[in-house]
């Protein structure tokens, strides 16, 4: 009897102690991560792993903060199926204000397990388009492309639970959204003005993540902000066309120049590093193949009228060919307008640079032709000048700032940096003896400087 009063006594202790615990209990924590800028292989790459690490860690949502206006087909298809395949509940979220989810970003705000956007943010506008050289721009992608992409929306809309009208015209009429019409039209669920509105507002909703109902618990919950690493970001920079494209045409300059200047390593250097994170930059989004060919096509011609001046016929034709296959060069329905834009800067900008060094190039050589040869009637017999290979016996040497194969005199070596004197020539050889160092009272003899 004594014990069942004791019991009975203890009983509303234990009922107010089981909901202070329970109330106490810290909820798991929340990654949050951003997507800004051009969607690339960096993006997948970056939110890959950072799903990853979610679920390996257990926390309670991932967050996506999205700022994009497009991107990178394989890229975004990439993210969608890592999203609708994870297993930790993932919440995308157009922050901050002024923010867009354009593009391919109105796919990744689509695979959200929950969608939200802020105030004075857009989504939409996600109509395939490629680039034509002329005058007719930018246009809309094949039929066949339009297709697929309008399917592959609604059926991320139908997974997540959204209507899949809106996501269909997203693709077909480049449908454009802001934060109420989205909440009105389905597309999202939460319109938060900030971080912690969105926190608030998570709390106790309920979504299904692989099959299972999980409900959310994000009040006091500790936000853990993620970055990209270092790899992440080169990844990310090199896989960007633009960029791309510039480091290819810069290494095919780079092997161009050093193979035309002996005895230095660093443009080729240069050129083989440019070349190598271009192709794997270029592996990284789709490319028209013509569009390389117009481009090594361009270099070539570049290079001709170079070694054979044509007045600039040459170089015309491969300013034309360089923008064409340039322009030609990226196949991505998913990037904006606007970079569109600013690529075709850079390839006119570019194809203006080089047809402006080309130029020069010509006229300097057409310049020279017209002078009289310098050895025309002395020749190179009595110049001094330094050796710049060793000579064993036959090497490099410099004289009077131009490079020169010699060979020595006596079928001896000449070690680098001795100083030789010219005594023949055969051909384009010259024939040359080390010079001893002149001691002084000795008569001043022709050097390098003279003319």
């Amino acid at each position: 009897m004594r014990l069942v009063l004791v019991a009975l006594l203890a009983l509303p202790s234990l009922v107010l102690v089981a909901p202070a615990a329970a109330q106490s209990e810290q909820p798991p924590d929340i990654m949050v991560i951003t997507v800004q800028g051009t969607v690339t292989a960096g993006t997948t790459q970056f939110l890959r792993e950072s799903i990853e690490q979610a679920e390996q860690q257990q926390l309670g949502a991932l967050i996506v903060l999205i700022d994009t206006p497009g991107g990178l087909v394989d890229a975004t298809l990439d993210i969608i199926q890592d999203m609708l395949n994870a297993s930790v509940p993932i919440v995308t979220y157009v922050h901050p204000r002024g923010a867009i989810a354009a593009s391919a970003g109105s796919f990744i705000l689509l695979a959200g397990h929950v969608a939200a956007m802020a105030p004075g943010t857009t989504t939409g506008a996600a109509m395939p388009v490629t680039m034509q050289p002329g005058a007719e721009g930018q246009q809309q992608a094949d039929e066949k492309t339009v297709t697929f992409l309008a399917g592959h929306m609604k059926n991320i809309a139908e997974e997540r639970g959204r209507p899949t009208d809106p996501a269909e015209r997203f693709i077909t009429e480049n449908l454009t959204l802001g934060a109420t019409a989205a909440e009105q039209e389905g597309v999202i669920e939460i319109i938060a003005a900030d971080m912690s509105d969105l926190l608030q507002q998570l709390d106790g909703r309920t979504v299904s993540v692989q099959q299972e109902e999980m409900t959310l618990r994000t009040h006091g919950a500790t936000l853990v902000e993620t970055q990209m690493t270092a790899g992440q970001r080169i990844i990310n920079f090199i896989s960007n066309p633009q960029i791309a494209f510039l480091l290819f045409m810069l290494g095919i300059y780079g092997i161009f120049f050093g193979l035309n200047m002996p005895g230095t390593i660093v443009p080729e250097t240069i050129g083989a590093v440019a070349l190598i994170l271009a192709l794997f930059g270029l592996g990284m989004f789709d490319v028209n193949a013509l569009g390389i060919v117009l481009i090594v096509i361009a270099v070539i011609l570049f290079v001709a009228e170079a070694f054979t001046p044509t007045f600039g016929f040459l170089a015309t034709g491969g300013a034309v060919a360089l923008v064409a296959g340039a322009l030609l060069l990226p196949v991505e329905p998913l990037l904006p307008q606007e970079w569109y834009r600013h690529f075709l800067i850079t390839v006119l900008g570019m194809a203006a640079v080089t047809v402006g060094f080309f130029a020069l190039v010509v006229t300097k050589v057409v310049a020279a032709r017209g002078k009289p040869s310098t050895y025309e009637n002395v020749g190179m017999r009595g110049y001094e000048g330094e050796v710049m290979d060793d000579l064993d016996p036959v090497g490099m040497v410099r004289i009077r700032g131009e490079w020169w194969k010699a060979r020595s005199s006596s079928n001896t070596p000449i070690p680098r940096q001795s100083r030789i004197r010219v005594t023949g020539q055969e051909g384009m050889v010259l024939i040359v003896q080390q010079q001893q160092p002149e001691r002084s009272g000795d008569a001043s003899t022709q050097t390098d400087s003279e003319q």
